[in-house]
């Protein structure tokens, strides 16, 4: 999780800046990092919680069903990043694309696709940026280390944040460590 975050940066900060393509390849293999080591604990807690609890599906299997939601919450924001940036979700207006260009009857567009005749495709919008960036990253000038927006902070600090906090509930109570705690703490007093 570390090495995908660093990764993360690692695109953030590449010479040509958003849209080249080592940016792009970057956000796609943070993301197939992320999903690996995130799925691979759901299933390693699954088997441990099959191995050693008993009781109903809700009282085996509840640090498994923590540690899905934690993967599925800690993966979102990678994967909304990638498809932002994958199909230039961002929403503009026009003049970022030529000078004074009337685009589109809302005069913003996302980066336009281009036709087989190298025409340009405008894809009509009215949004501000996306759920990370306001519209001043839309010239790609300006790194986007961090969400300027409020959906973007919701997203990074409630979704991926949290998302780890219920990943270490999910792991210390699949591997009962507050008992094993609780019982060593006891035979240490009990010893004095």
């Amino acid at each position: 999780m570390v090495l995908a975050a660093v990764l993360n940066i690692g695109a953030s900060v590449m010479n040509g800046g958003a849209g080249t393509g080592s940016v792009d390849f970057f956000h796609g293999f943070q993301v197939a990092i992320m999903m690996t080591i995130m799925f691979s604990l759901v299933q390693f807690i699954y088997w441990r919680c099959s191995q050693t609890r008993k009781g109903s599906c809700w009282q085996k299997h509840r640090p498994t069903f923590l540690m899905l939601a934690s993967a599925i919450m800690t993966n979102f924001q990678p994967m909304a990043i990638l498809a932002a940036g994958s199909f230039k979700l961002i929403c503009c207006p026009c003049s970022n694309f030529g000078d004074d260009l009337e685009c589109t009857p809302t005069g913003r567009s996302m980066p336009p696709w281009t036709n087989a005749d190298g025409s340009p495709e405008w894809r009509t919008c009215t949004g501000n940026g996306n759920w990370f960036w306001a519209e001043d990253h839309c010239d790609g000038s300006e790194l986007a280390l961090f969400p300027n927006k409020a959906s973007g902070w919701v997203i990074q600090i409630v979704l991926t944040w949290g998302g780890f906090v219920v990943m270490f509930l999910a792991v210390m109570e699949a591997m009962q460590l507050g008992k094993k705690i609780k019982n060593k703490w006891r035979t240490l007093r009990a010893g004095r």
